[in-house]
């Protein structure tokens, strides 16, 4: 057969228009069938037609299991929401709970694990000296966050179902909306797997970030005043203070990022919750230091 020849879906048999193909193992998909294949399904290719069909099957079976969903319920994201079945033992993932959507309705038991993930992106700073673009010495980066969860599941058609908290990058500076991430992803953590989850328990992100400031600061001035006597007093020393600050806001946010990953002891929360994050799962409120 050639390349523009005429193809026809093997699931409803319906001609495939261009460029609405989706190929099979052994045949052909068109893109409407393909829709109604679950979102989290990422091995379409590598599916022979029979796959499909069956999983086609467990899909329209599921829109029953959508209807009788009662909420709850919900945790809200950015991205998507973790809506809660609690009294049959159920949850799902899904920007709407409705049969158009027809979310993977999945027992909490078929939850293997559950983890946060944060992804760190380092940008070089540099300035401009002469009509050319110069980097600082040493170099000074700024830094960029992704938060998204990881989420391993027993299913017979997928495995993950992985998503970003929010939609674009946050930027270094933007502490409070870094740590509503870490309460969110925290909260979908404890609510997926019924166990407190096990993140940080060393210093707080404002005290990891303070001492980083005054430590680049003290650093930067002096730095700055050595380079001052060599070139100009002023533009050494704010250059430097530049550098410190911002290294030292480097170095507290990471080292904020690393206490991330460690366990810690337990706390009571004046709800009366125990908990070992930094935000009481139950009631929101942060943990006293």
């Amino acid at each position: 057969m050639g390349l523009f020849d005429k193809k026809y879906c093997d699931i409803c048999g319906e001609k495939i228009g261009l460029l609405g193909n989706r190929k099979l193992d052994d045949g052909n998909l068109c893109k409407e069938c393909a829709k109604k294949l679950s979102p989290w399904f990422e091995e379409r290719r590598h599916s022979t037609v029979e796959d499909i069909k069956q999983q086609l099957e467990y899909r329209e079976a599921n829109k029953e299991k959508v209807q009788n969903f009662r909420i709850t319920r919900r945790i809200t994201t950015k991205k998507y929401t973790v809506f809660l079945d609690e009294t049959q033992g159920n949850f799902t993932i899904a920007h709407n709970l409705d049969t158009k959507e027809n979310p993977d309705i999945l027992s909490l038991s078929d939850v293997v694990q559950c983890n946060m993930d944060v992804k760190q992106d380092r940008i070089e700073e540099t300035y401009t000296k002469d009509g050319k673009t110069v980097s600082y010495q040493p170099p000074v980066y700024k830094y960029e966050y992704y938060y998204s969860m990881k989420i391993q599941v027993r299913s017979p058609w997928f495995d993950d179902m992985d998503f970003q908290l929010h939609s674009f990058a946050i930027e270094q500076e933007n502490r409070a909306e870094m740590m509503e991430m870490e309460r969110v992803g925290n909260e979908i953590i404890a609510a997926l797997t019924g166990q407190a989850p096990r993140m940080q328990s060393g210093m707080p992100m404002n005290q990891g970030m303070n001492q980083g400031m005054s430590y680049g600061m003290n650093q930067g001035m002096n730095q700055g005043i050595n380079q001052g006597m060599q070139q100009d007093m002023n533009y050494g020393m704010n250059q430097g203070m530049n550098q410190g600050m911002n290294r030292g806001m480097n170095q507290g946010m990471q080292q904020d990022m690393n206490n991330m990953q460690q366990s810690g002891g337990t706390w009571r929360c004046q709800c009366g919750a125990e908990n070992t994050g930094r935000f009481c799962e139950y009631c929101g409120s942060p943990r006293p230091f």
